[in-house]
């Protein structure tokens, strides 16, 4: 086979490969399910042609990028490709490595590095991405009830532990489309995607209530929390992203005040 012919493979192949990796570290760049599964097959069928014409070396590596690729649809981080070569096959390899590492820092700007979940920041894009859309959605702005005493008590470490398994918690509460985040301190918020309904809002909020007031053990010792959790309805309660957040916060103080461990409904 020429070397011409040899060198467009590659370049073919390392595009579709580009292509899937980039929708699966930025979905938002890639259009059309139906594009994608189209490159995805292509990618597949060229990777088995240079497998079979290119010889071993070059289906090792190239084995390795299908690896390195299915270990991210598996949502893991994988480790780095490390080769020394330069030529197309090797620059996909450099590329497949930018990609992700561009990923972890988006994810790490993003994330509460304590819990894992959603920042303030992660939470505002995905609520601007939804109103930019037109979505409806539901937000639970909610603050743990007696926490302060069990971190004076206990100290920070019996603190933080409490804080992960509450963020446990809430996650297994919701929907895996559903958005769970820590704002700082004991305050959290949960993005309802699609849900509207003031009794299946009721009912979700209730169930995080009894979750969280059912007495949990850490570090050898028993601890009992509650939540007072504000629930304000987008776009309706909210022009804006920020004065969505703004209402549900005031509205979770109301609860407060009103006696804890409770939910209301801005409007």
């Amino acid at each position: 086979m020429s070397s011409l012919t040899t060198r467009t493979l590659i370049f073919l192949t390392c595009a579709l490969t580009l292509a899937q990796v980039s929708h699966l570290v930025f979905p938002a760049m890639v259009g059309g399910l139906i594009g994608f599964i189209l490159a995805v097959a292509l990618s597949f069928v060229l990777v088995l042609g240079m497998a079979y014409l290119l010889g071993n070396q070059d289906a090792a590596l190239i084995a390795r990028a299908m690896t390195f690729i299915k270990t991210l649809e598996g949502g893991q981080a994988p480790d780095p490709i490390v080769t020394p070569r330069r030529d197309e096959l090797g620059e996909l390899m450099h590329a497949l490595n930018r990609l992700t590492n561009r990923d972890k820092a988006v994810q790490q700007a993003n994330s509460d590095a304590l819990t894992g979940l959603a920042n303030r920041r992660g939470v505002l894009q995905k609520l601007e991405a939804a109103y930019k859309a037109g979505k409806p959605l539901a937000l639970f702005y909610i603050d743990l009830d007696k926490f302060k005493p069990i971190n004076d008590t206990y100290g920070h470490e019996a603190g933080d532990a409490v804080l992960r398994r509450v963020a446990e918690l809430f996650t297994a509460a919701v929907r895996d489309n559903d958005l769970v985040a820590r704002l700082g301190g004991d305050e959290f918020l949960i993005i309802l995607f699609g849900m509207t309904d003031r009794d299946q809002l009721s009912e979700r909020a209730q169930k995080i209530i009894d979750l969280v007031s059912e007495p949990m053990w850490v570090n050898d010792v028993r601890v009992k929390l509650g939540a007072s959790i504000g629930i304000t309805v987008g776009p309706q309660d909210g022009a804006t992203v920020e004065a969505l957040m703004a209402a549900a916060d005031e509205t979770m103080y109301a609860v407060k005040k009103a006696g804890r461990n409770g939910f209301k409904f801005y409007s």
